[in-house]
């Protein structure tokens, strides 16, 4: 059997699309791309084995999920094998990897089981709908895919505070099969996040701070729940140094520029408004500005780097 998956930061396909995002794990090679949906950071629903059956496993990260189409000559079982081949040589540890049959005798046997989760997973995860390779203009459905699967697998693995999580999902009626799949930087929480004392010491040394762990909506400025711990050290910082302050906001280098601009401020103002509402903090100290990847602390080129560049700075502001 040969070995036709890639790994890597390259081109996945032999004629990628512009505005294709290479993935880690690369598709069987003769596959044609469909269509892809990204997200800088969102909410991903994979099956794993738990001993006695499956349960639902949840990772945030960035995502990037990917539809390809199978090289005709090529059967599902030789597209799956060599899925399996490839995560193991790229150290991957397998969460989840059954077929899902059609039929059963009295239908109890547990790879029939797995099809209703299956269309669940669709319904958790990614909009049912992907950009086509003609930019948008048609849409390629997802329940060409979802609506009788005939091979689940998931996968994790963590290399330098890295965790990637993969998981494929062949329909071999349709030829084809989607790739999903979410990084995040795992760290310590001190890695994440920064102390109130530390916040206090860096303004105090360097005239602002830095802070990780402020989430948001896709492509909003809606703050999300995860966010309160990282809200309430800012709301402590500032009740303990008086004066005035800048809130900026920085992302990553993914997305359009323009977009990346206007969602830094967009968000910096609804941290101000967060601190206002919630906190009672006089907002009239506060100044928001967004200046989206322009400010990176790290290379844009790989997770770890984008991690670092999406934070929040509190910037100490001269009195007029």
């Amino acid at each position: 059997m040969r070995f036709s998956i890639l790994f890597v930061c390259l081109s996945i396909l032999a004629a990628p699309l512009a505005a294709q995002v290479s993935t880690l794990v690369g598709p069987f090679e003769g596959s044609e791309y469909k269509g892809q949906f990204t997200a800088e950071f969102e909410q991903v629903t994979v099956l794993v084995d738990d001993g006695e059956g499956y349960a639902p496993r949840r990772i945030e990260g960035e995502e990037r999920s990917t539809i390809i189409e199978a090289p005709e000559d090529n059967s599902q079982l030789e597209v799956v094998r060599n899925f399996e081949l490839a995560l193991e040589r790229g150290g991957f540890t397998t969460l989840f990897n059954r077929p899902i049959v059609r039929s059963a005798p009295n239908n109890s046997d547990m790879v029939v089981g797995l099809r209703p989760w299956i269309r669940e997973l669709e319904a958790l995860n990614t909009p049912r709908a992907y950009p086509d390779e003609d930019g948008g203009t048609g849409r390629i459905q997802l329940d060409n895919i979802y609506r009788f699967p005939d091979h689940y697998l998931a996968a994790e693995r963590q290399v330098d505070g890295v965790e990637t999580v993969f998981a494929l999902t062949f329909n071999a009626q349709r030829g084809l099969y989607l790739m999903e799949e979410v990084t995040r930087v795992v760290m310590s929480e001190d890695g994440v996040s920064i102390s109130e004392a530390q916040m206090l010491s860096d303004m105090d040394a360097e005239g602002k701070a830095g802070l990780y762990g402020v989430q948001f909506d896709v492509g909003s400025a809606v703050l999300r729940p995860s966010s309160e711990s990282s809200i309430d050290v800012i709301a402590s910082v500032l009740r303990d140094r008086p004066g005035r302050v800048y809130v900026v906001g920085h992302t990553s280098d993914t997305g359009s520029f323009e977009l990346n601009m206007r969602l830094s401020a967009e968000r910096a103002q609804a941290i101000i408004d967060a601190l206002g509402v919630d906190y009672g903090i006089d907002t009239s100290r506060l100044q928001a500005a967004g200046v989206g990847p322009v400010a990176p602390l790290a290379s844009n080129k790989n997770e770890p780097g984008r991690q670092l560049n999406r934070r929040v700075e509190l910037v100490e502001r001269l009195e007029e």
